[in-house]
């Protein structure tokens, strides 16, 4: 166990914590004005979800989209507000990073070192800025991480009751969390601290957890577990197959390489003597990058939560265990490079430069970063390639919608097989006129079939070749043509597809595309 201090901890050390929270707050409600970039292409697609609440949607549990329901209803429907959650979650992780800090017996330096850590992490940049699921994870990992360490200190097991309460409220955001939850009780197991494993309370917080996640378990076997389907298909196709050395690698870029010199300390202190009480954390952490690595995983987000222990824990072990003349210069010298690295690698991961210049900022930089099959090599990230056309694209289908005569405008709707056009398209829809919008993709496809009685669809982001031999005609109408989005959207014809010849409501579950 790391040694307390002596000294008392000053009071106003949560008040510096604070305003270094409401500085990242702030920068992500900046970041969501910068234009060209709009709405990420999963942001769209969960606007429509919250116009549709139910206990589970294909891709995700409820909760995330309930809370965006929310505060639409509360504060209205711009993309500011959209981002105020994730913003706020982000920066209420800076906070509870330092209080971690604070709790292992660091003082003001150590709680803002650990905090500024969290601040520029690029993958957290990313959470940040936009709304998703996975927004929720680092504050719900990091506040498990804060009461955990308040067990081991006070030998309570009473603590697995906010534990099971945190977990519970994660996996109705995010099925992975349980990955975490798995990693915590490894880490005791496997550690002089699994006497805390063996006892009524954590049966207690086992049941919260599951009596949080039980709706949308029952969800799921009603909707015949389609999370699961969806699941295995994005390992099997969407993920790039990466080398343990490129896993590691990326580990470190998505935490920021400035922040390795303060991380890799908290690890290596936690082998010494005095880190055992905690060291339960870090047989989690090899737990999870053992996963990472078997899995040859190209999403290093995946386990980027647990980082902040260690922020906090390297933090007071440079605090605690340099002397007082090296410790200073140590603690300027690792916060100047954090800074430094973030400011560097910040417009790589949030919106902040536009895309000429982002693409030349990250030529410059030589970095070449790839998580999903079929958006390698892209000049601008996949994180921020896809918030840029989704207005445009609407017009140009708009255009072609009005296009066809009164009739056929009466009598039609759009459909797409991919749920980030079919959002957009929904999305903007009352200010353009569009009809309504039909996919095949996740849980849109549960929201289908359009109705027979149409005869007129305009077709975004399909097939031409499977849809050619289903309707009696079938016309490009116009190409929507964004140079700076992904490759997918790079070039997206819109077809005119007139006289069905099938039965759309009895083919439509053949249609189902889940990944």
């Amino acid at each position: 166990m790391l040694p307390q201090l002596k000294t008392k901890k000053p009071s106003y050390g949560l008040l510096f914590l604070a305003l270094l929270s409401l500085t990242v707050f702030i920068f992500f409600m900046i970041s969501s004005t910068v234009r060209p970039y709009g709405y990420f292409i999963d942001e769209v697609y969960f606007i429509s979800c919250a116009k549709r609440l139910a206990f589970g949607y294909v891709d995700q549990p409820p909760l995330s989209i309930a809370l965006l329901a929310l505060i639409q209803v509360l504060l209205g429907h711009s993309m500011t507000v959209v981002r105020i959650l994730p913003a706020l979650s982000i920066a209420a992780t800076v906070f509870v990073t330092g209080l971690i800090a604070r709790r292992l017996g660091g003082g003001l330096s150590s709680m803002l070192l650990a905090g500024m850590a969290v601040m520029v992490m690029p993958v957290l940049l990313v959470f940040g800025s936009l709304y998703s699921m996975n927004a929720y994870e680092p504050l719900l990992w990091t506040s498990v991480a804060f009461f955990s360490v308040k067990m081991v200190q006070e030998d309570d097991p009473r603590y697995w009751l906010w534990i099971g309460i945190l977990f519970g409220i994660g996996m109705e955001m995010k099925h992975t969390i349980v990955l975490y939850g798995i990693a915590l009780l490894f880490g005791l197991l496997v550690s002089d601290k699994r006497r805390l494993l063996f006892n009524r309370w954590i049966l207690w917080g086992l049941l919260f957890a599951f009596l949080l996640i039980l709706p949308n378990i029952i969800w799921q076997v009603v909707s015949h577990f389609p999370s699961l389907e969806l699941y295995r298909n994005s390992f099997s196709s969407k993920n790039i197959i990466k080398s343990y050395l490129q896993v590691f690698i990326e580990q470190i870029i998505f935490a920021n390489p400035a922040t390795f010199p303060l991380w890799i300390t908290g690890i290596i202190a936690l082998i010494f003597p005095k880190g055992r009480t905690y060291r339960f954390m870090l047989f989690a952490y090899l737990f999870l990058l053992g996963i990472m690595m078997l899995g040859h995983s190209s999403r290093p987000d995946r386990i980027s939560s647990i980082y902040t222990f260690f922020f906090a824990y390297g933090a007071v072990a440079i605090e605690q265990y340099m002397k007082k003349t090296w410790r200073t210069t140590a603690q300027i010298a690792i916060a100047a490079l954090m800074l430094a690295g973030g400011c560097i690698l910040a417009p790589v991961f949030c919106p902040v430069l536009p895309p000429a210049a982002l693409k030349t900022h990250i030529a410059r930089l030589g970095l070449h970063l790839e998580i999903e099959e079929g958006k390698k090599g892209e000049p601008i990230p996949q994180w921020l390639a896809d918030r840029i056309g989704w207005p445009e694209m609407a017009a140009e289908v708009s255009r072609v919608y009005h296009s066809l005569t009164p009739a056929e405008q009466r009598n039609a709707a759009i459909i797409s097989t991919n749920y980030g056009e079919a959002g957009a398209l929904e999305l903007y829809g009352s200010e353009y006129g569009l009809p309504p919008v039909f996919a095949t993709h996740n849980s849109f496809h549960s929201w289908g079939p359009p109705s027979d009685s149409i005869q007129t669809y305009i077709g975004v982001f399909i097939d031409l070749e499977d849809v050619l031999p289903r309707f009696n005609s079938v016309e490009e109408a116009s190409v929507y043509l964004c140079p700076d989005c992904t490759r997918p959207q790079h070039r997206v014809p819109v077809y005119v597809m007139r006289g069905p010849k099938f039965s759309m409501e009895k083919e439509w579950p053949k249609f189902k595309l889940y990944h």
